[in-house]
């Protein structure tokens, strides 16, 4: 005997047509299907430490009349957080070099309008502006430190 002969004869699976027009009515909320979890809690409920839906408004924000904000840098399982941690190292990263770069070439004139720009407490554009436009001089007119006296 083959295996077709011995085998029995299976129906086909597929819904019946009135479970389908079922569910296709009915409208089913995302929060009432159990077992699916949000990407992320909004910060009133994670700083409450309730069950948050994840959508917005939540349940409980809605519920309480509170301000219901997504916060996705909270999301540890996306890689947008990391993207953006990314982002911000290479920032800094850059600026510490610029910053190094202006200290080592420049002259000591310049070192020290940038250090009491920074210690009178100058925003970090103020600073960075201030660095780029030593490094775009440099680069224009070699004049930072050219007379160091590192060659006699």
């Amino acid at each position: 005997m083959s295996p077709e002969e011995c085998a029995p004869a299976l129906r086909p699976l597929k819904p019946r047509p009135e479970y389908v027009q079922q569910s296709k009515e009915k409208d089913v909320e995302p929060c009432s299907v159990r077992g699916i979890r949000s990407p992320a809690a909004c910060t009133e409920c994670r700083r409450r430490r309730i069950k948050c839906n994840g959508y917005t408004p939540c349940e409980p924000c809605t519920l309480h009349n509170r301000e219901c904000v997504i916060d996705l840098r909270h999301d540890k399982r996306k890689k947008t957080h990391l993207r953006e941690l990314e982002q911000e190292l290479q920032y800094y990263r850059t600026f510490i070099h610029q910053l190094y770069q202006v200290i080592g070439e420049c002259d000591d004139a310049d070192v020290n309008q940038l250090v009491s720009l920074i210690r009178d407490g100058g925003t970090k554009e103020d600073i960075k502006n201030t660095i780029e436009g030593y490094l775009q001089d440099n680069t224009q007119h070699p004049i930072c430190g050219e007379s160091s006296g590192k060659d006699e």
